[in-house]
């Protein structure tokens, strides 16, 4: 107690503190959604992205005309699959049906319950062709010991039985042995009938359980099913995966004019092709880089102004101590005893500085919220920065130590300077 009086009796520890408070309140408000947002691109992906590349497919056709030629089309993108996996660096590759995971593109969402209509899942549907190596090609085991990887695609029935992640199975049932149990699903979807949208509920038989796997780098959730899909479709891309130590993005650079000149058929050719990584990239661009890049911006500012304004002034607060830092060695005290005494005195006032300032930040944060971008329904994906105690403290003590380590650097290079004055000099100071 006695220090802190010392310590809040100069005038400059005063103004100090004021402005560490604003800087606190200022720093929660940029790097809030920061946090949040590079902890959950950081979540695992549950596959290998490092070898999957994307092949884009088109025809020679219009569209109208292709639509109408489905079964010659399909048999022609299974020519140039052969082609593709017959490739030296390829080790396997499947016909996606539409887009894929990765691509970071968003499928339908629906709602499953399981048969006694219990809590619901929202989960991402991606559909697969049937007898395809899609499991294998993204390295998702399967975890029904009665339905191998190998053999997740085969003998599915269209629009009658899914294959579900870890975390569906999990937050219907809370076991992984539910294959064979009956699961209900709920989507909006548009009726034919009455040439319109309507809610409509389906029963699907769960085949298999599968390790968790994100759509996309912005997707904080793990529910995914996957339904065989067997309606028309054309120019559906192709998903490779390379060989164990195949760079991919040599691997797209040195195989273009292969592609180019032995990826063609009558009406079918590979127009070109992308890493995984590469197509992920691109949708966070078209759909998020604004949002991301401003939140960015916004912490950098505020970054630089703690780094030069907080440090211009503990650059000030520390030399004018210089006078009292020669008494205090002409009385015996050390070099070492002295600087640890302003390194102490640092961290005291920007605790209680920090403390204040995360106080006056909380009741903004009760009344609008913390950074909520990435909020889900689901009861099993739950994350620290759902809950709003937890989400509160992790983010005041990552500001807390940010604005403590630019404290204590900003006090120690000054610091170092004094003690290694001479006493005389500091003393001569003192009395002039």
């Amino acid at each position: 107690m006695k220090q802190l009086k010392e310590i809040f009796q100069r005038k400059t520890s005063i103004w100090l503190a004021l402005e560490l408070i604003l800087v606190t309140i200022a720093c929660w408000w940029a790097f809030d959604p920061v946090i949040v947002t590079t902890y959950v691109t950081r979540l695992p992906l549950g596959y290998d992205a490092d070898r999957l590349v994307r092949m884009e497919v088109a025809s020679t056709l219009p569209s109208t005309e292709a639509r109408q030629s489905y079964d010659i089309f399909r048999n022609e993108e299974q020519q140039l699959l052969e082609k593709v996996q017959e490739m030296d660096e390829v080790e396997m590759a499947y016909l996606a049906y539409n887009n894929s995971i990765g691509t970071g593109v968003m499928n339908i969402i629906h709602n499953f319950y399981d048969k006694l209509g219990h809590d619901s899942i929202r989960a991402i549907r991606y559909g697969f062709v049937p007898d395809s190596k899609m499991f294998q090609v993204y390295g998702l085991q399967s975890l029904t010991p009665a339905v191998p990887t190998s053999e997740l695609t085969h003998n599915c029935q269209w629009e009658k039985t899914v294959i579900i992640t870890r975390t569906v199975a999990m937050g219907l049932f809370g076991t992984l042995d539910v294959a064979g149990r009956t699961i209900v699903s709920t989507a909006y979807a548009y009726n034919e009938e009455i040439s319109d949208f309507k809610w409509e509920k389906v029963e699907y038989t769960i085949r298999a359980v599968v390790e968790d796997v994100r759509y996309g780098l912005f997707d904080r959730d793990y529910a995914v099913v996957f339904l065989c899909e067997t309606g028309p479709s054309y120019n559906i891309p192709i998903f490779v995966r390379l060989r164990e130590g195949v760079n991919a993005d040599r691997f797209v650079q040195a195989s273009q004019l292969q592609v180019q000149h032995e990826m063609v058929t009558e009406h079918c050719y590979v127009r070109g092709m992308k890493t995984l990584q590469e197509a992920s990239h691109e949708e966070y661009e078209r759909t998020r880089s604004r949002e991301v890049r401003r939140n960015l911006l916004i912490a950098a500012f505020f970054a630089l102004n703690l780094a030069f304004g907080v440090f211009g002034t503990l650059l000030m607060y520390t030399r004018q101590r210089r006078e009292e830092a020669g008494v205090k060695r002409a009385f015996g005290a050390t070099r070492w005893s002295v600087f640890w005494g302003f390194i102490r005195e640092a961290w005291l006032l920007t605790t209680i500085s920090v403390v204040i300032g995360c106080i006056i930040y909380f009741q903004f944060a009760v009344n609008g919220g913390l950074f909520g971008d990435f909020d889900s329904d689901n009861p099993i994906n739950r994350y620290w920065f759902d809950d709003f105690g937890t989400h509160f403290l992790v983010v005041s003590a990552i500001v807390y130590l940010i604005i403590l380590c630019a404290v204590l650097i900003g006090t120690a290079i000054p610091a170092t300077k004094i003690i290694g004055a001479k006493i005389t000099n500091a003393l001569r100071d003192e009395y002039h």
